[in-house]
C-alpha cells in the first residue's frame, strides 16, 4: 500500500497531482493518536491516505475546508481547519515547504 500515491482513475477529468508528503499523521481515533499517512495534493482537493492498522483509509478535503498550512517548533506541519490543526511529524517523503505554498496559494483563491 503506497499512501502517498494516487491511481489516475481516481482523478477528476480536470485534475492534476501536486505535492504530496509522507509521514505520521497525528490525530486521536480510539486510543491511537499515531498513524502512517500522507497527503496528496490537487489542484482541486487535498487526499489525506491513512494505514490504519493495515486498513486503508481515505478522505478528502476541499481547498475551502483549509484555513492555512503552517510549519511550526522541530518542523512540525499543520493543516489547519476550522475544527483545528492536524498535525504530521517524521516526513519520509515530500519536500513540506512546497506543499505549504502550494495549499497555501489554492486556499487564498
Amino acid at each position: 500500500m503506497k499512501l502517498n500515491e494516487i491511481d489516475e482513475n481516481e482523478l477528476y477529468p480536470t485534475e492534476k497531482v501536486g505535492p504530496s508528503l509522507l509521514g505520521t499523521i497525528i490525530y486521536k481515533v480510539g486510543e491511537q493518536s499515531q498513524f502512517k499517512g500522507a497527503y496528496i495534493t490537487t489542484n482541486e482537493r487535498v487526499i489525506m491516505s491513512v494505514d490504519m492498522n493495515g486498513e486503508p483509509y481515505k478522505r478528502v478535503f476541499s481547498y475551502q475546508d483549509i484555513k492555512a498550512v503552517t510549519i511550526e517548533d522541530k518542523g512540525v506541519l499543520f493543516i489547519e481547519f476550522p475544527q483545528g490543526k492536524v498535525a504530521m511529524i517524521d516526513i519520509e517523503e515530500g519536500d513540506k515547504e512546497e506543499f505549504k505554498d502550494y495549499v497555501n496559494n489554492l486556499v487564498q483563491k
